[in-house]
């Protein structure tokens, strides 16, 4: 059930999506045929395939993984926590602290958190949705991401996907 819906969440992407989809994790949706990694195509050989630069091909494969995760969690299959950052305390170049907004399985209100970089702590300052019942595995996910991160290397935005 899970491999049907895949291959219509797969479906759901254009051609361009799916190549590069196919291509960078070396497998082939119409079969199921899993590749060697060592056939794996490298960012520099997805840029050659649509005449681009290599950061353009991670950035569209970046992309095609996204919209292939919202359809996968569309369809029940898996559930996502959207994260974007709002704002950053620094002191001098480094980041002390930052807000970010989460949202639950991609949809609906969207609830803030706050990281402390220099206590190492991160706290929910308002639930996604106003209810931390349905949305506190959202917010505890995206609250060990954050933690999880360098702190010269917090993303403005991601789409952290998991199962339960």
């Amino acid at each position: 059930m899970e491999a049907a819906a895949v291959q219509h969440a797969f479906g759901q992407l254009d051609y361009r999506e799916q190549a590069l989809l196919e291509g960078r994790n070396a497998i082939c949706m119409g079969c199921g045929k899993v590749l060697p990694l060592s056939s794996r195509a490298s960012l520099e050989e997805m840029a050659v395939m649509f005449e681009g630069s290599s950061s353009g091909a991670a950035r569209a494969y970046q992309r095609a993984v996204d919209k292939l995760t919202i359809a996968l969690v569309e369809a029940g299959i898996l559930h996502a926590v959207s994260l974007r950052q709002k704002s950053t305390v620094r002191r001098g170049k480094q980041i002390v602290a930052a807000v970010y907004q989460y949202q639950a399985d991609c949809d609906g209100q969207w609830g803030e958190i706050q990281l402390d970089l220099e206590q190492h702590t991160v706290e929910i300052i308002f639930p996604a949705d106003w209810d931390l019942t349905k949305t506190h595995p959202f917010a505890s996910k995206a609250m060990a991401y954050l933690l999880s991160c360098a702190p010269g290397k917090l993303p403005k935005s991601y789409l952290l996907a998991f199962r339960t």
